[in-house]
């Protein structure tokens, strides 16, 4: 599982195809919303796109 804080990588990875899994309140950031999506090596090669 891969959790997503950012609503724009999330809207993102929808685009791309990549579906949410859950999504749950931070536990860190109260009031924010983590997108969890599952873990695969295409999400991980664009997430690794999007911070270069």
């Amino acid at each position: 599982m891969k959790c997503i804080l950012s609503l724009r990588v999330a809207r993102l990875l929808l685009a791309k195809g990549f579906q949410i899994v859950d999504i749950e309140p931070s536990r860190k950031h109260t009031g924010n919303l983590v997108f969890i999506f599952a873990d695969s090596e295409e999400l991980r090669q664009v997430l690794a796109n999007l911070r270069n």
